[in-house]
């Protein structure tokens, strides 16, 4: 199942993901789109780049392929699909859409919906989004220097931090703890890997196997108890 469709979020909902964490760009004319990649090649074979294009040429190239593995739903028709207040984190993926006409799409979007935990490698598009909704939740992404994502947290009064699995440490979370923010970890599929993190102090991960992780993580909390 691919990743960013409403089929995949809606079936992490129904295996009790907690939350789930969706990738979101900013078309050409101004909607919020829910699509991982800079462009279409792997969807379908086209190399036009998502924020070049109008959300309804890029419902169009899923048409064209006559099934849904090449959709990029609009943020807005996601949130209708999902229960009102399950917890959705949205990472924000820009190149070169205008910052300020980014956090005005999401705060059209975020207006009434509660539950939503805005998260971004771009700190300054971070600074933006506090701005224009204020006191939406905050966590910065990074995968390559703790230090910048502990200055990014503190500047930005974020929420948690939110950072690659190679970079998580012990002395990272205890940093994040120290300032009252969870660590986050991504992308973790193995339960040897989550229960390494989880030891060392993360507060949680991100995973493309909810259910399986879910599973083996609640098995091992049945052995010990």
């Amino acid at each position: 199942m691919l990743e960013n469709t409403l089929e995949a979020c809606l079936r992490a909902v129904a295996l009790g993901a907690p939350m789930i964490e969706v990738d979101v760009q900013l078309a050409a004319d101004g909607e919020l789109v829910v699509v991982h990649d800079w462009d279409l090649r792997r969807l379908a074979g086209d190399r036009r780049v998502v924020e070049r294009l109008a959300a309804a040429e890029l419902a169009g190239v899923a048409l064209a392929l006559g099934e849904r593995r090449g959709t990029a739903p609009a943020l807005r028709e996601l949130l209708a699909a999902l229960p009102p207040d399950y917890p959705v984190n949205v990472e924000l993926k820009r190149r070169d859409a205008p910052r300020a006409r980014f956090a005005a799409a999401l705060a059209a979007c975020a207006a009434g919906r509660g539950q939503l935990l805005v998260s971004s490698f771009d700190h300054a598009l971070l600074d933006e989004v506090a701005a224009a909704v204020p006191g939406v939740p905050i966590s910065p992404l990074e995968r390559d220097d703790p230090a910048r994502l502990l200055a990014a947290g503190e500047r930005l009064g974020a929420c948690g931090l939110h950072c690659h699995r190679r970079l998580a440490t012990a002395p990272l979370a205890r940093a994040a703890a120290a300032a009252g923010r969870p660590l986050l970890v991504y992308t973790v599929n193995a339960v040897r890997e989550a229960r390494r993190l989880y030891a060392l102090g993360a507060s949680g991960v991100f995973s493309d196997w909810p259910d399986r992780l879910l599973a083996a993580l609640a098995a091992l909390r049945g052995v010990r108890s």
